[in-house]
């Protein structure tokens, strides 16, 4: 059986953060290595999507052991870059999809996701009532991905099939708090650091 691939968007340019998100320490780890660090514990192939010109962050992710992609449409919006990912990968049986931009998720619930994924065509985890990432898109949806262009994701293929969205109710916070502004961040290392903080990325 083909593996799945986790696909990790980071091709964003940061516009609403101010500065490069990707490289905000959290746990004095770059957000982007951290997110990569644990979806990568739990599934070996996992992908992190980089614009064209992201060299030096390919490297960072290459000496600890991750692998990138440089995406030559990232300009044309998240939709084109993941439609762009999936073609890339498409002979593995799936795929986990999430932007970067979520460093706090659990390796639990990426693990969930996988095990929903030997049974369900489409599923994601849901905290306190609100759906999150990753989501897990089985290899029938491939056609429909690949098609996908400009901003808007992978919202027009979960709502044309919103019968097989399988939820997965999990204790985690971080599968549904992303970090758009440079003012989300204190409340969520607060709040983290109240709750007794997360799962550390592996290594």
């Amino acid at each position: 059986m083909q593996p799945i691939t986790a696909i990790i968007l980071a091709a964003g340019r940061s516009r609403r953060f101010g500065r490069d998100k990707r490289l905000e320490p959290i746990d004095n780890v770059p957000m982007l290595l951290r997110t990569a660090q644990v979806y990568h514990s739990v599934v070996p192939d996992t992908v992190v999507v980089l614009g064209p010109a992201d060299h030096e962050l390919a490297a960072l992710l290459a000496a600890h052991g991750i692998t990138s992609q440089l995406c030559s449409v990232s300009s044309d919006g998240m939709g084109s870059t993941l439609s762009w990912a999936v073609r890339q990968h498409a002979q593995s049986r799936g795929w986990l999809i999430t932007p970067a931009d979520l460093p706090f998720i659990h390796a639990e619930t990426v693990s969930k996701l996988v095990e929903a994924g030997q049974t369900h065509f489409l599923a994601a985890p849901m905290h306190q009532g609100h759906r999150g990432h990753p989501v897990w898109f089985h290899r029938k949806y491939l056609p429909e991905l690949s098609a996908i262009d400009g901003e808007h994701g992978a919202k027009s293929v979960l709502a044309a099939h919103r019968r097989d969205l399988h939820l997965i109710d999990v204790d985690d916070a971080g599968c549904v708090h992303d970090i758009d502004q440079a003012s989300d961040l204190p409340s969520l290392l607060a709040s983290r650091k109240s709750s007794g903080g997360g799962t550390r990325p592996p290594g």
